[in-house]
């Protein structure tokens, strides 16, 4: 009896908590987020006169950071944020610690905050905990490369919409809004791919580096596997390239054939010449 009243106080509790416009909701994106799209801006050039504050409180300009002729790596974040940008940059400096591509030598990476209301202290605290973090795995490297950096509202806004890249300000619980992204440029500020998430694979980091330099980084087998993989905008990732994968198997067996083909003639040639 008392499990039969179990059961069914179970049921009227489900039924009464049931709601049938909530599963429908689940299926709609907040009104916040309804209008933050990512925009596809790669072969885009982004403007380098574009002025921020470093994090001795110098005004610089984003060109100083491309004058090294080498690709550079840039998030977009804010540094009080108390979930998101940690995570990506986290996740960062975790794939930079795998990568063979050294920082500070072979590219930089530049990081800007989207809170125009961040100081250059702030900036400096962050990217000084970052860089010390970093050193315990790679001592042997310099604290060249990484650049934590403030700015004014209208410059933000200008960077992001060059780049493609969505923010809005959320009042109801004070924070921005925006996705994580890793955007890899080339040395002359061209939008060469860009990487979603928190999470790095270190070779799609590589193939996006070995691509944004131009053919000056890389050995052979990189720049090679290029040919067979491209940058996919729509997964944020490096993908095979299916058109090119079937040139490459074309060309090999045109090869092989070409190789059988000679040897068959001359086995051919060389058993008339000892028949005669």
């Amino acid at each position: 009896m008392n499990l039969f009243l179990g059961l069914v106080f179970c049921l009227l509790t489900f039924l009464l908590a049931y709601d049938p416009s909530y599963t429908q909701n689940q299926n709609k994106l907040p009104v916040i987020l309804e209008d933050m799209v990512i925009q596809n801006n790669v072969g885009k050039k982004i403007d380098l006169s574009t002025q921020f504050i470093n994090i001795e409180g110098q005004e610089v300009v984003l060109k100083e950071f491309f004058q090294t002729g080498k690709p550079v790596l840039l998030s977009m974040v804010y540094y009080r944020c108390p979930t998101l940008c940690n995570f990506h940059l986290n996740g960062v400096s975790k794939m930079l610690k795998s990568l063979r591509y050294e920082l500070g030598k072979d590219f930089t990476y530049v990081v800007v905050s989207i809170e125009p209301k961040e100081t250059p202290e702030l900036a400096k605290e962050k990217q000084t905990a970052y860089i010390n973090d970093f050193l315990k795995d790679k001592p042997n490297y310099s604290k060249k490369g990484w650049n934590f950096l403030v700015g004014k509202e209208e410059n933000i806004k200008r960077l992001a919409d060059s780049l493609g890249f969505p923010y809005k300000w959320n009042p109801n619980n004070q924070q921005w809004v925006h996705p994580a992204i890793l955007y890899i440029l080339n040395p002359d500020g061209t939008i060469s791919s860009y990487l979603h998430g928190i999470e790095f694979n270190k070779t799609d980091v590589s193939f996006a580096i070995t691509e944004a330099s131009q053919g000056k980084l890389g050995n052979f087998f990189e720049k090679a596997a290029l040919f067979c993989f491209q940058f996919d905008p729509n997964r944020g990732k490096y993908s095979i390239y299916a058109y090119n994968l079937m040139r490459l198997g074309g060309a090999i067996t045109v090869l092989v054939l070409a190789i059988y083909l000679i040897g068959f003639w001359y086995r051919s040639a060389k058993f008339r010449t000892e028949s005669m």
